[in-house]
Parts: structure tokens; sequence; C-alpha cells
């Protein structure tokens, strides 16, 4: 049964043979050319640039470059200075959302205090009678001496 299913799926299946009617090469054509002859502009105005610092290098003065080739090696520094103001910003949002604790809370001198004093009373409490506890804790009462 599942056999026949598969027995029927073939290349056109998974779209290998879409191009073989040539609508896709129809409509996909134009926007080639534009994003090829973009590319290769872009392409020139790097070597261009390249050529003049080279030229600048050698000859030890300032490169000037064209208008339009400078104005993009500028934007695309100003994109790194923006993303990077976007980073920090991130950063201070993910600081400020960070839970802030309302109530002091002990430090590990203290947690560890307690748990000693737990563990005191309870060895007391084990070991020490009634009468020597109350006895304790009046003696403490009298001297003003807490816990």
């Amino acid at each position: 049964m599942m056999y026949d299913i598969y027995k029927r799926i073939d290349a056109s299946y998974y779209g290998y043979r879409d191009d073989e009617d040539g609508i896709l090469e129809k409509l996909e054509g134009p926007a080639e050319k534009k994003m090829r002859a973009a590319a290769v502009a872009e392409w020139m105005e790097m070597e261009e640039i390249k050529r003049e610092a080279r030229r600048a290098v050698k000859s030890g003065e300032v490169a000037e470059v064209g208008v339009g080739a400078a104005a993009k090696i500028l934007f695309e520094e100003e994109e790194d200075v923006v993303e990077e103001e976007r980073q920090r910003e991130m950063e201070r949002k993910e600081k400020e959302e960070e839970f802030v604790v309302h109530v002091p809370l002990p430090d590990e001198k203290e947690i560890e205090k307690m748990v000693l004093e737990k563990k005191k009373m309870e060895l007391l409490s084990k070991y020490a009678s009634e009468n020597l506890l109350e006895e304790q804790t009046e003696a403490k009462v009298m001297l003003n001496i807490q816990r």
C-alpha cells in the first residue's frame, strides 16, 4: 500500500524539473541581469578604491576616491557604529530587565552562622536537659545576649 504512494514520487515532486518549461527562466532572467550588473558595479568601485589606495601608498599623498565609493565606505563604517550602539542598547535593556531584590538577603557568613546555630540547638536539645536549656536562656536574657 505505502509502496504504491512512493512509486509515483519522482524528481518533479521535489521541484527538480521546474525549469524545464521555461517559465522560471523568463521570470528570473531580468532579475538576474540586474543583480549581476549591481554586483559588477560594486566590484568595480572597490577595485577603483584599491587602485587609488595603492597609488597613494606608493606616492605618499592622500588618496581621493570618487564620491560614490567614499560615501559607500563611510556608510559601511556608519553601519558598524550603529550596530555597536544597538548592541550596547540591548545589553543595557537586558541589565535593566534583570530581577532586582527589594529585601536584604543574607550573605554567606550570615547563612553559615544560622546553620551552625540550628545545629547547636539540635545538639543541645538532644543531649541537654530542659532545666539546663531554661537556665541558659535566662542567663542570655539577663546578660542581654542575642542568640
